[in-house]
């Protein structure tokens, strides 16, 4: 609570405004809360000076979010909001290297017969590049969503106390990249004037080529909303016929903005029943 500052809103203001990714701990790589990416202007929260960029919400109504997903999180949100008073936990950039430090200390082992808890510490994840969001209802939007991919290794599941504890699911794009498991469903989507209506995200990668694109957000307009079909989390094998497999994301959109309203377009997607993709807030 030291390093923390209490922040209270009510929740029948409206939107708040900010734009939320996972906050991973850049030591453990614990999921620790929610950074706060962007504020829009013009907002509530810009208005009325409730957050800056790069804080993080780190409690909702005395709910710690801790190993928390990105979804429970987003939900913890939600539900929040629905009261008039809302007081979050926000921790400012400055205090933030100090809170991942004491995020490490229930991470323990008991090995001695006197039951004296001996603190492990995992080695530091490095991060790894930023996810490139391209926003396909006209105009050209790329986001760094770098928190969101700061923990691509598998989670460390690391017992306190002699206790078990569950799992987290460290990374939004665990797992993905690979076909198994997978079925592949065909989709076409009519190109209205709202356009096609989803954003894509994929992760860089220098060494091995292209990576893998995916299904980021369904657009409130558009054909895919209209659709039905197309869901976030799907990933992206052939449009129109063409295989897209070692394509760019800048040749994939430019494929898909190449279709003129009234034209539509033929997809085959992957779905993995567990596919869960970072949504912003």
């Amino acid at each position: 609570s030291e390093m923390t500052k209490t922040v209270e809103i009510s929740g029948e203001g409206g939107p708040l405004g900010i734009h939320v990714v996972p906050f991973f701990s850049s030591l453990s790589g614990r999921m620790l809360g929610l950074f706060i990416r962007g504020i829009e202007e013009n907002s509530r929260s810009r208005r009325d000076g409730l957050f800056h960029e790069n804080e993080c919400i780190v409690k909702i109504n005395h709910v710690d979010l801790t190993d928390k997903t990105f979804a429970q999180a987003q939900d913890i949100f939600r539900q929040a909001m629905k009261f008039q008073s809302v007081i979050l936990e926000v921790l400012p950039p400055y205090n933030r290297e100090q809170y991942e430090k004491s995020a490490i200390a229930p991470l323990c082992f008991l090995d001695n017969e006197e039951g004296v808890p001996k603190t492990k510490i995992p080695p530091p994840v490095h991060p790894k590049p930023a996810l490139k969001t391209i926003n396909l209802s006209g105009a050209s939007s790329l986001e760094a969503g770098v928190q969101a991919t700061r923990q691509q290794a598998k989670s460390p599941n690391l017992p306190c106390l002699g206790r078990k504890s569950s799992s987290p699911s460290l990374s939004p794009l665990m797992g993905f990249g690979n076909k198994k498991n997978a079925k592949k469903i065909k989709i076409d989507l009519k190109k209205g004037p709202e356009g096609l209506g989803f954003t894509v995200v994929t992760r860089d990668s220098s060494v091995h080529g292209p990576g893998p694109i995916f299904v980021k957000n369904i657009l409130p307009k558009g054909a895919a909303v209209k659709d039905g079909r197309l869901q976030s989390g799907d990933r992206i094998l052939e449009v129109n016929g063409r295989d897209i497999t070692g394509r760019t994301q800048e040749e994939l959109v430019a494929m898909l903005r190449s279709t003129k309203q009234g034209e539509t377009v033929f997809l085959i997607v992957a779905r993995q029943e567990e596919a869960f993709l970072p949504r912003e807030l």
